[in-house]
């Protein structure tokens, strides 16, 4: 796994308040607006405008963004998950990944779920929260007040504030965010687009983010995998990238890279047959647990030698994508037993990267 560097206490500050394989079917070019307007959404007057529409959730919408004054300005994101009223946000930058769970909600937008380090995907639509950060608020006039966490202020300053960003001018909704001594956030939202700029300022020190595209794709991610030699009774593992579309399956995903190796040097670590019922982190524990479909064991065929590599290969696999040490392999169920190896209720598999070696 990559190692990465700690915010600074201003990417922080910004990244609070800036929220901005199986494959889904991706919107063509169109359905992003190129010129500020309301072409998705055009309600009749400027007073029926909601927060819907300056911050819309967009299925398969990636929006970069140039950073200025700060090397954690600059970032990319992406809408992971979308479901009625809720949406999964993920946010990357050179520092960390953040996942965001945002829900409208009673005439705001609030933001119920944060996480940094957050390097794999999970979807977390269904997480409650005590965090309840309101990052907009109806009516959307100029006046319009309200607190967040931390004891701040956010005011709409502006409904048609002139801002540009490197991908256009734009009229904008402005929102201050007041943070005391002297120092103020300022972030813009257009209709049919969403977040487009976020602006700190303390005295003459200023840290920008602001929209540099929008890009109908999916977002690539790496997975390190773990294959069985299959000229030796040993462990070898590649990095390969893979595509992630909103509201996609990365059970499937990682279900489908397991049974199909790049090379026949590698052996499949699970058959064709196996199925992953179910992934589920347990974060307090730090250990995931992982249940497969009963050809596991029927389909796998192996020595105790093999068998043992195949593990290795499944908790590898695993233990490093969701960053953990620990991993509870069950069958249809019940914990993992072969007749070579098995596991208790309360057991587990511990990751083991001794002699494995990078696949060439």
């Amino acid at each position: 796994m990559k190692k990465y560097l700690l915010l600074t206490t201003v990417l922080l500050i910004v990244a609070i308040v800036f929220t901005g394989c199986t494959k889904a079917d991706i919107p063509k070019d169109e359905n992003i607006p190129k010129e500020n307007s309301t072409e998705n959404i055009k309600p009749t007057e400027e007073d029926a405008r909601t927060i819907k529409d300056y911050y819309p959730f967009k299925e398969n919408t990636k929006m970069e963004y140039e950073g200025i004054g700060n090397e954690y300005a600059e970032q990319e994101t992406f809408f992971e998950f979308i479901k009625d009223n809720r949406a999964q946000i993920k946010i990357f930058n050179s520092g960390t990944v953040i996942a965001k769970v945002l829900e409208y909600n009673d005439g705001e937008l609030r933001e119920v779920f944060t996480e940094g380090e957050f390097y794999h995907i999970e979807n977390m639509l269904d997480t409650d929260s005590e965090n309840n950060n309101v990052i907009l608020k109806e009516p959307l006039k100029v006046g319009t007040t309200w607190n967040i966490s931390g004891g701040h202020k956010k005011t709409i300053t502006g409904v048609d504030v002139d801002i540009e960003t490197p991908y256009k001018k734009f009229k904008a909704l402005e929102v201050t965010t007041e943070l005391g001594e002297g120092r103020k956030q300022f972030d813009y939202y257009v209709v049919g687009i969403g977040h487009v700029a976020s602006i700190y300022k303390d005295g003459d020190f200023e840290v920008k983010t602001l929209l540099k595209d929008i890009k109908n794709k999916p977002y690539e991610t790496e997975v390190r995998l773990y294959y069985p030699s299959a000229t030796d009774i040993e462990t070898l593992y590649l990095d390969r990238d893979i595509q992630f579309s909103t509201n996609g399956d990365i059970q499937k995903i990682l279900e489908s890279n397991l049974q199909n190796p790049e090379s026949d040097e590698l052996m499949p670590t699970i058959s064709k047959n196996t199925k992953i019922n179910s992934i589920k982190l347990d974060r307090g524990n730090r250990i995931v647990n992982v249940d497969f479909s009963k050809e596991l064991l029927t389909d796998m065929n192996a020595g105790s030698a093999m068998e043992e590599e195949i593990l290795k290969s499944i908790v590898n696999t695993f233990g490093n994508y969701y960053g953990v040490e620990k991993v509870y392999i069950s069958v249809d169920g019940a914990p993992y037993s072969s007749g070579h190896f098995g596991l208790e209720e309360n057991e587990y598999f511990t990751v083991d990267y001794d002699n494995v070696q990078k696949f060439e």
